[in-house]
């Protein structure tokens, strides 16, 4: 099977010409300079969009087609498989930082947090910006119980994108959560 998805990647790759993206476009200075410059929810939204979009695509067919199969798999709650396309893609292109948070994602689900932090350090030595990435780390620190390292990381996420709501509430609620345990 995986011989046959391969093939099949490889096909696409050669049918399909497609530019490089990944953490190292060029574009994405400007998108994380005017991401944290912006006060508007709805621009906010939509340049976090534009910056998934540039860091999920590969530039490499075969990648791009297992990420696309592991995030199906994903979505079917069938993390075996998705872990079986993620291990395959970080094997492909290990220089791909989505790759790696894709698969981080995957063994947090399945309850490997160890192994999703060994990742996730991956993805931040590739693109240190990574706020989706922060933002699974400060959740795995959370399940090890190391709420320390897990507001550290979660103020990281902030940094790199101040307009996630979700994990701000995470943080305040951390830090209340702190200094009821330190009264």
């Amino acid at each position: 099977m995986r011989f046959v998805v391969l093939i099949l990647c490889f096909a696409l790759t050669v049918a399909t010409t497609s530019t490089r993206a990944d953490q190292k476009d060029p574009r994405l200075d400007d998108l994380f300079e005017r991401l944290n410059a912006t006060d508007a929810k709805a621009e906010a939204s939509d340049i976090t969009s534009e910056i998934w979009s540039i860091w999920i695509e590969s530039g490499d067919g075969v990648s791009n087609e297992l990420i696309r199969l592991g995030i199906l798999a994903m979505q079917a709650r069938r993390f075996d498989i998705a872990l079986d396309h993620f291990d395959q893609l970080v094997n492909h292109e290990p220089r791909f930082a989505e790759g790696w948070n894709k698969r981080a994602t995957v063994l947090y689900t399945v309850g490997r947090i160890q192994a999703s932090i060994d990742d996730i350090q991956k993805v931040l030595a590739l693109e240190p910006r990574h706020f989706g990435a922060l933002a699974g780390l400060g959740m795995c620190y959370e399940v090890l119980g190391n709420d320390a390292a897990a507001v550290k990381a979660y103020v990281l996420a902030l940094t790199a994108n101040p307009h996630l709501s979700r994990i701000q509430k995470r943080l305040d609620d951390l830090r209340e959560q702190i200094r009821n345990n330190n009264i």
